[in-house]
């Protein structure tokens, strides 16, 4: 049959809301990473330190109420740090835990069976936060590697491919396609970052001794979300920035690394000069950064100064606000040629 005889037809498939058009991006944009064997193997990589704090909250869980001699203050300041242990030591003094676990001295309240529960309910929080923490420093490496294979193609391949004049030729807008670029890289460190410490969190409840310590530790996994947002929303958007500058997706991948690398040998160099805990060289390694802002969202072993932590937070925000406006006027540029 002719074109011409053709005509318009009604569409006759499922219409869907306008609003869903950068999910179409979001999951071209996945399934093309997860074809990745090496982005596969780091998946799975990252599901092993969750699976060792599990092990640890299982004993932990065990023994810190029926045999609270098994609750040795070396171990657990191995376990959940030495910053997070400090608090621990603030209420149960190092030298004391013990007696003071079985005694059930410190801060004794009623309503309890037995003095292990008192004092259990005094650690156990900060026990649970501390393990949240250190897995998210051990994720942290992680999200370098995973960030490092995903961003730095999703826009320079575009700008290089001219594959805007595709996307805008669609009822699409530049919000919509960075908020899809955007999703393609979070979804994965959703699923690295924060779903294990969601998980961890109920696997923790489910040990316990009753549901009541919901009523203590409610607000762990809300604190891991924000705090993995905190993290997750800069760097995906500094790394998409960074796609965005170049049209060699090697070019964008050495940038990424490099900004990283950069900013640890900024904090040896502190170090040697013997001013580690300099506020530039916390802020100047990302590592050191997101450490101290989880800490405080985290609510645990945090002694930073309120200033210092202000600041921490207002670079972060720089971070993400100059990186998504660098991406939206680059997004935009072809459309203005």
């Amino acid at each position: 049959m002719p074109i011409h005889n053709l005509g318009y037809r009604d569409w006759e498939g499922e219409r869907q809301s306008g609003g869903t058009r950068w999910s179409v991006i979001a999951n071209v944009g996945i399934r093309r990473a997860w074809q990745s064997a090496w982005l596969r193997r780091i998946v799975v990589v990252t599901w092993a330190p969750p699976l060792i704090f599990a092990v640890a909250i299982f004993f932990f869980e065990r023994y810190v109420a029926s045999e609270p001699s098994m609750f040795d203050p070396g171990l657990a300041s191995l376990i959940i740090g030495d910053d997070v242990f400090s608090e621990v030591e603030n209420e149960l003094r190092r030298a004391e835990v013990q007696q003071a676990v079985q005694a059930g001295t410190a801060y004794a309240e009623e309503n309890f069976d037995n003095p292990s529960q008192r004092a259990a309910r005094i650690i156990r929080p900060l026990v649970w936060k501390g393990m949240l923490l250190q897995l998210q420093k051990m994720q942290s490496g992680a999200m370098i590697l995973v960030i490092g294979l995903i961003a730095p193609p999703l826009i320079s391949q575009d700008i290089r491919s001219r594959a805007f004049l595709l996307y805008f030729s669609r009822p699409l807008t530049r919000l919509q396609y960075i908020f899809g670029k955007f999703c393609t890289v979070a979804s994965f460190l959703f699923l690295t970052i924060t779903l294990p410490q969601i998980l961890l969190y109920l696997f923790a409840v489910l040990l316990s001794p009753d549901i009541s310590v919901v009523a203590d530790t409610w607000d762990m996994p809300v604190r891991a979300i924000l705090s993995s947002l905190a993290m997750i929303t800069p760097m995906t958007l500094l790394a998409m920035m960074i796609s965005s500058l170049t049209i060699e997706t090697r070019f964008a991948t050495f940038g990424w690394f490099t900004v990283w690398v950069s900013g640890a040998v900024t904090a040896m160099v502190f170090v040697v000069a013997q001013e580690a805990d300099s506020l530039l060289a916390r802020c100047a390694f990302f590592w050191m950064l997101f450490r101290d802002i989880s800490m405080v969202i985290l609510d645990v072993g945090s002694k930073r100064p309120v200033s210092d932590v202000a600041t921490q937070f207002c670079v972060v925000l720089g971070i993400a606000v100059i990186s998504f406006t660098v991406v939206l006027r680059k997004v935009s540029a072809p459309m203005k040629a």
